[in-house]
């Protein structure tokens, strides 16, 4: 991982400093909204398999939030839910016919509604973690957007890969989090210069005359920074 003093001895200009303190409230804004929704998603994808207060407290879990984030993405999903949480709560009355009767305590029932316990518990397992790399997705997806627009914001001041760095640190990301989203905003920044056709077009040029020599160029890793 690059070392702070590699970021931090850069020297943003005056309008770039500026213009990367209302990218980096956007993307707190837009991080803050994506949690809530995952959270919404992830409540209703689970309703048929736990009650969705439980789903709800199972999301935290399930889903780092950032501390800072976590009020007001808890408050707003709430909110959201209100509906699906008093449904629920005006069905835990009544009873279920399974255990109205005696025969529920017989041995063989006991142990038929363990197995099924069993098993359900681990199909719920397994759906809990889907539904959190859902959320996983959609929210390097928002990530990956706010890196990129970083990297255009600083394309004076700093390189991509130091500009996307800059953004992984400021928003501390775990390791594993921040090489996806260094490594994918990345690819986003070269497949768009080279839509506009801004990149490395001697290259294209030498793969002609010398397509040997530029498959070795390509194969060379040419980035001053990594996450990991």
């Amino acid at each position: 991982m690059a070392t702070t003093g590699m970021i931090a001895a850069r020297r943003f200009s005056p309008r770039s400093r500026r213009r990367l303190q209302v990218v980096f409230a956007r993307a707190f804004e837009a991080l803050s909204e994506a949690y809530r929704l995952q959270a919404v998603e992830f409540v209703r994808r689970l309703s048929t398999r736990m009650p969705p207060d439980d789903a709800f407290e199972r999301y935290f879990r399930e889903v780092g939030v950032p501390a800072t984030m976590e009020p007001g993405v808890r408050a707003r999903a709430l909110i959201a839910l209100a509906p699906l949480l008093g449904d629920a709560a005006d069905a835990e009355g009544e009873t279920d016919p399974r255990f109205s009767s005696w025969s529920a305590l017989r041995p063989d029932q006991m142990f038929d509604a363990l197995r099924r316990r069993a098993h359900s518990t681990d199909e719920t397992n397994l759906a809990c973690r889907l539904a959190a790399c859902v959320s996983d997705e959609a929210l390097a997806a928002t990530h990956v957007g706010m890196a990129y627009e970083t990297a255009q914001v600083l394309v004076a001041d700093a390189t991509p890969d130091e500009a996307i760095m800059h953004y992984v640190r400021s928003f501390s990301l775990p390791a594993v989090d921040a090489q996806i989203i260094f490594q994918r905003t990345m690819a986003l920044w070269a497949e768009r210069q080279v839509s506009d056709g801004q990149l490395l077009p001697s290259v294209a040029e030498a793969a002609v005359e010398a397509p040997s020599a530029a498959v070795e160029r390509t194969t060379t890793p040419g980035l001053g920074l990594r996450v990991m």
